[in-house]
């Protein structure tokens, strides 16, 4: 059997048996439950965002389109209170339903590595690296979206993979159509799924099932139908029931926050129009937080009082061309900004409004983008360097990552070291190439999509950025087996 033919994963043995596949499924659920269990992540626990899912007004049309989430995890909070004697059994369901799920897409990752003809150790190994990741780590009990949409996520890797072996047919393509639809009806953050899965279908790895590039736009095309329909009907439906055609009265001011950091309060109160009576409340506003005074019933906890005279602290410059530059400091301030500034300010100038609170604040964003393009643009490049470097930095503190780099590095000296190392299978990487590479293609560009749009709006702190990054600790054990395999073969 020559090079090319190893390297084929599509061949009809790759095909693994139903049984077979729900025994790797069971596998990982018993697994990841004993892992949560014995490590304190199988009690659920509430966060800030919980009380917006499980206050969600089912009463009327208006009422669910005024509402600042989705209404897919509310619903699914509701069905499981509705099989459940108490909320406190429901919320334990719904933790376990995560991990559930969790589990589901890791040994799906699994199987479809080995179709890929990754050994059987590797393989496992790489899906353990998806299955324990950051976000499943910090948020798989929480009764939030973060864990189940990084799951859903991560099927739809699975179904690239899948299509990029066989192809995009049409049940793959639906398939794939309706997982991202979840994921992004489930956390709207995931919009970046979209384009996402549009361009695996355009950009292929080498040992990809070949296609014509017609054929390939129309994947591309077919894919993203699914979830733009959706997205666009749940928009006409919020347009028709409370005038506001776009997914949710939420964002702008996370992205507000920002902006204005980027501005000083002499540019802020230059700006013109009603936009300009909401930019001079913040700038007012800012100020009175920075100095420790009262707004609206509530103080910065001692030890917080600022000096700056307009609210920005610790900058390096005056010069507010620069203040993009203080990456850190607008990180830092964007929480108190969103909270204790930006949104008091909108309801002070649009009392009892959300939706025309939010509306106005996304015009505001627009002016200050516009108006300054260039600081806009370097935030957003030192905010993806911050999300790559933030995450590398979760990973590395991992519980699990940090116990397997230092054994891997123990180990890899004691190769260097010993003399009596025995050279490895030299074919162990080359029957599987066109797999590693597929698996390469897929984490980076998962990782580029996701991480650019969460920074267009928020800064990538760790649970936006860390589900971005899932795929990587595998290519980086690949990179390690690698590694390891050259230093016992040169002893």
């Amino acid at each position: 059997m020559n090079h090319r033919e190893r390297t084929t994963p599509s061949d009809p043995g790759s095909k693994r048996p139903a049984a077979r596949v729900a025994l790797v499924v069971v596998m990982f659920a018993v697994l990841m439950t004993i892992t949560c269990v014995v490590s304190g992540r199988w009690s659920y626990h509430l966060v800030s965002d919980t009380a917006s899912y499980l206050q969600y007004s089912f009463s009327s049309a208006s009422d669910a389109a005024k509402e600042i989430r989705t209404p897919v995890y509310p619903v699914v909070l509701r069905l499981f209170q509705c099989i459940s004697p108490n909320q406190s059994a429901a919320l334990q369901l719904v933790a376990f339903a995560q991990i559930l799920l969790h589990a589901v897409a890791s040994a799906a990752f699994f199987v479809e590595l080995r179709n890929w003809k990754i050994g059987p150790r590797f393989s496992l190994a790489i899906a353990v690296t998806v299955a324990v990741g950051c976000t499943f780590w910090d948020n798989v009990s929480t009764i939030a979206t973060d864990c189940p949409a990084m799951s859903l996520g991560v099927l739809c890797g699975v179904l690239v993979l899948s299509s990029w072996r066989c192809g995009f047919s049409s049940h793959r393509i639906a398939m794939l159509g309706v997982c991202v639809f979840l994921a992004v009806g489930l956390r709207p953050a995931y919009l970046f799924l979209i384009p996402w899965a549009a361009g695996c279908a355009l950009l292929r790895p080498s040992g990809a099932t070949p296609t014509l590039p017609t054929r390939r736009l129309c994947d591309a095309a077919m894919i993203i139908a699914i979830p733009v329909v959706a997205v666009l009907g749940w928009c006409v439906f919020r347009y028709s029931a409370a005038g506001d055609f776009s997914i949710l009265p939420f964002g702008h001011q996370n992205m507000a926050a920002v902006t204005t950091q980027l501005l000083d309060n002499d540019e802020l109160k230059s700006i013109p129009g009603r936009v300009g009576k909401l930019a001079s409340e913040i700038a007012d506003l800012r100020v009175a937080v920075s100095q420790g005074k009262p707004t609206a019933n509530e103080t910065l906890p001692p030890g917080t009082r600022l000096p700056s005279a307009d609210g920005l602290d610790l900058r390096t410059s005056s010069d507010p061309a620069m203040r993009a530059e203080s990456f850190m400091t607008l990180e830092n301030r964007w929480d108190a900004m969103t909270y204790l500034v930006v949104i008091p300010a909108a309801a002070k100038v649009i009392p009892d409004d959300t939706i025309a609170q939010h509306q106005l604040l996304a015009e505001l964003d627009k002016q200050i983008v516009l108006a300054y393009p260039t600081r806009y643009v370097r935030w957003w490049l030192l905010a993806i360097r911050r999300g790559m470097w933030g995450s590398a930095a979760n990973m590395v503190m991992h519980p699990l990552f940090l116990i397997s780099i230092i054994a891997f590095a123990l180990f890899a000296i004691y190769r260097c070291v010993s003399p009596m190392a025995r050279p490895d299978d030299p074919g162990a990487f080359a029957t599987c190439d066109a797999g590693y590479r597929a698996l390469v293609l897929l984490a980076f560009t998962y990782a580029a999509y996701k991480l650019g749009f969460v920074a267009l709006t928020s800064p990538p702190i760790g649970r936006f950025s860390d589900a971005a990054f899932v795929f990587i600790p595998g290519i980086l054990l690949c990179a390690a087996f690698a590694l390891l395999q050259r230093i016992r073969q040169s002893t």
